[in-house]
Parts: C-alpha cells; structure tokens; sequence
C-alpha cells in the first residue's frame, strides 16, 4: 500500500466492498425494511441527477470524482441490498412487481451478465470493470428501486410533476444562459468544486456549431444533445399534465411550458430534440385517441382521429420536406452534413467489426474498439446502436433493445384498462421511452440512462397496479374487451 495505495486506492477499496456485502447478505431478518428512506432517496437521486452539474465534483487524488449523483446512489444501493437482506416482505413484494412483466427484468439481468463476461474480452479491463460498477449502480439498481417506489400510491404522479419543475428549472437557465452565450456558473465554480479535466474544460468553454457559430445551450449537461435529449424525454408528462391535471391552472401553466421547451430546443441546435419534441404530440395523438374508442364506443371523435391518424402523419411528414424551418429542425441543413456524413461512416467501419467479434470488445470499449476519430481528434461514436452492438456483441443488442420495446408494447396495452391518475402515468412513459429509442440511434450519451431505467421500472410498476384492478381471469395477460371500464375509474371524465 505505502508503493501503491495513493494511486489505486480503488482497487485496495476492493475487499471492504467484498466485505460490506458479506455483512449486508448476513444481517438478520427484522421483518421491516427501510422504505422510508428509501422512497427519498430515490427522488433525491432524480434530483441530483438532473439538477447538478455531474462535472462539479471534489476530486481527490486517486480517488473517482465525488458526485452529488454518488453522494445519493451508492446510499441508495447500499438501502436496496440491506432491505433485500432483512425483509422477506420486502423480498416478496418485489418479486410480485417485477413478475407483472417478467420479460423485462429477465432481460435486464441476462443483459448484466453478459456485461460482466464482457469484461474478459476487454482491452482494458479496470475501464470496463468501473464502466459495470456505474451500470449496476444507475441502471440495474434504479429499475429495481422504481419498481417498488411507484408502487405506493401517489409517487407516479409526483413523478410526473417533479419532472415538470426540472423542465421549468433548466429552460430558466437556458435562457440566461443564451443571453450571455457561456454557461451561467462558468467562472464563479468554488476551488473545492474545480476538477482539473481536458474534458471538463471543454465543457465549460462551451460554444456553438463550427458551420453556423450560433451558441448551443447545454445548461447542466455536458452537451447540449444531452439537454436536447432530456427535453425530449420530459416532454411527454408535461403534456400529460397539461391534458389531464384536476386544477385548471395546472393545465394551462403546463401548456405555457410547451413554448419554453420549445425555444430551448431550438437553441440547442439539436435534430433529436425536435423530432423527440414533435413525436410526443403525435403519439400522445393516437394514444388519446384510441384510448376514446377502446374505453367509449359511443364516441365519435375517439375513432374519427385514429382512423385519420395515418393521414395526420403523412402530411406531418410531407410538411418536414416542403417547409423549409421544419425541414431544417428534423432533416438538418449543411451545417449537419458532417455528423450525418459521421454515422454514415461509423456504421460503415462498425459492421465487420461486430461481424467478427458478434460478443462484443468489452463494456466501455466501444469507441476504442471503433477508432473513429472526430475533427478534434477524440475518440466518439454518435449512434448509441453501434456503441452497444459494439460493447456488448449481437445478443446484447437485442436484449437492451428488445427490454425497451417490450416496456413501451406492454404499457400501452395495459394503459387501456389503467383506473386511476397514477396509473395513466404508462401514457407519458410509454411515449418517452419510445422517444429515447429513436433518439439511441443518433446519439451515444448515456448522461439520461439512469432517468429511462427509472421510468422502465415505474412502467413495470404501474403495470402490476393495473393488474391488481382486473378481474382473477383477466389477469392472465389478456385484456378486457374494448368499452371494459374498471372500478372506480375516472378515466372518462379525465381524458
């Protein structure tokens, strides 16, 4: 340790975690587990994770930079492991959660797996093993976290709101932040908080597209594509709100956002964020829609708008090519030539290398493993499809994928028969990870990962609410037939 403790004090930090979990896995059986504390911490983790800076951080020598996202989540795990260890409850009410779509969460742990064997084929394994601790602690532990939060009444719809004053927070700083074109604490971080980073630096001395030189906000995120990408996720519950909140100014407060939202998406410079942004109202179209005819066959709007829905989009569509401001926000102009051109090649240059290796070079080896260098000279990938088909092989892709469709497929059918205002929350989070699918195949960021597993496990999560409402044999996996209302609903009324 005096030779080389000061600089790897993570790998000597490697049995004390082998031992916390050998006491954590030996605690006795109380018969309650911290749940409480559990519940906060995970809606102080969405927080921290989408209101701080992730690159102001204490930076130790030979230490991981000290995050306020770290600071939330290793707490979090650790209270998810100790409430397995003490609670059979708890044990068994997750299992029942997690078992309302159990595709999912197989998926999910196959998923791991193959992450962790992929640490054998990597080329650097202790970048693999820290890019697998950050998976298990953001990705994996969070589904399992949400899929028990949002089973307790009233968090969805918190949720749903929490995300709602983030939008508002953030599009504020976006617009000091383009009024002064550099990102608002630039300059005034306090010594304790200043990580010395070429990639921090590049961050802060933030600017705009080479081609256009117009400024590109970013506000708490490192790219502005990050922010775009944020925007496009969070859009679909303010919608939600806007449509379905009780107290009229909270519809029409969260329909005023939509312009702000809009603006701070156009000041991103960012295709993703439009097409996310337009995507939402257009499912958001159909799920309304259908919903109508599926719950009220005496309606005629409900059928009129899903019957007409294709022509709705061929002509949203034709309008992307034939108005030129539209065309420019969805299909790009030259300015965006080069990052086409870029996944264009990429993809090229990533085909007979997944052909080759089909099990992947090694979790965090995608870019490495790709050699694709940008103008600046640093290694990148733009498509996050190519980054997982390269990291994780053929069969990863289709798991990390396949579990994400299966969310969307699972919580629009079940969204049919949902009673009550948290359940309808499967509107919102079906279209948002729908929306992060497509975004995946232009943009490699996993800065909003942890936010889709947390949605991810709120689906599974009012999934299992909603089966809890059906008759024993309808719970069987089928649904009601069409007109079917369940008990207590206010559906009708709401939508």
């Amino acid at each position: 340790f005096q030779l080389f403790g000061r600089f790897m004090v993570v790998q000597f930090m490697a049995p004390l975690a082998v031992i916390a979990a050998l006491i954590i896995w030996a605690l006795p059986e109380v018969g309650r587990a911290p749940t409480g504390l559990l519940q906060k911490l995970f809606f102080a983790f969405i927080l921290a994770l989408l209101c701080w800076p992730d690159y102001l951080a204490i930076a130790l020598p030979g230490m991981p930079w000290v995050t306020a996202i770290r600071l939330v989540g290793f707490p979090l795990a650790l209270i998810l492991l100790i409430s397995l260890s003490v609670s059979v409850e708890f044990r068994r009410e997750l299992q029942g959660v997690i078992s309302a779509v159990p595709v999912i969460w197989k998926m999910l742990f196959a998923f791991a797996i193959i992450a962790l064997l992929s640490i054998a084929v990597s080329d650097d394994k202790a970048q693999s093993v820290n890019k697998f601790v950050v998976g298990m602690l953001y990705w994996v532990s969070i589904f399992f976290v949400a899929c028990y939060v949002f089973i307790k009444n009233g968090n969805a719809h918190r949720f749903a709101y929490i995300i709602w004053g983030i939008v508002l927070f953030l599009c504020l700083i976006g617009v000091q932040e383009w009024r002064q074109s550099s990102i608002v604490w630039a300059g005034h971080i306090p010594s304790f908080l200043k990580v010395e980073d070429e990639s921090v630096l590049r961050i802060l001395a933030s600017g705009g597209r080479a081609a256009t030189g117009l400024y590109r906000v970013q506000t708490k995120f490192t790219t502005p594509l990050g922010f775009a990408e944020f925007l496009a996720l969070s859009a679909p519950f303010v919608l939600h709100i806007a449509m379905t909140a009780r107290q009229w100014w909270h519809r029409v407060l969260a329909g005023i956002t939509f312009p702000l939202i809009f603006w701070t998406i156009v000041n991103t410079d960012s295709r993703l964020g439009a097409v996310g942004f337009f995507m939402t109202f257009l499912l958001y179209m159909l799920v309304w829609s259908s919903l109508r005819w599926y719950r009220n066959r005496d309606s005629l709007f409900g059928p009129a708008i899903t019957l007409a829905y294709p022509a709705v989009l061929a002509v949203f569509i034709a309008a992307t090519f034939a108005v030129g401001r539209l065309r420019a926000m969805v299909w790009g102009t030259g300015a965006q030539s080069f990052s086409t051109q870029a996944r264009e090649d990429q993809l090229a240059m990533a085909i007979p290398k997944v052909i080759r290796a089909p099990w992947g070079h090694g979790i965090g080896q995608g870019a490495d493993s790709l050699g694709y260098t940008n103008l600046a000279g640093v290694l990148t990938i733009d498509s996050y499809y190519i980054s997982v088909a390269m990291e994780f092989g053929v069969i990863g892709f289709l798991l990390y994928f396949g579990m994400l469709l299966v969310g969307v497929v699972q919580s629009g059918r079940y969204m049919l028969v949902a009673k009550g205002r948290d359940e309808m929350i499967l509107a919102p989070a079906a279209i948002a990870l729908l929306n992060f699918f497509v975004i995946k195949s232009v943009f490699s960021q996993q800065e909003n990962h942890p936010l889709v597993f947390a949605i991810l496990g709120m689906s599974v999560a009012l999934i299992w609410r909603v089966k809890q409402t059906l008759p024993p044999k309808l719970n069987d996996g089928r649904l009601p037939p069409a007109g079917y209302v369940p008990r207590q609903s206010r559906l009708v009324e709401d939508w």
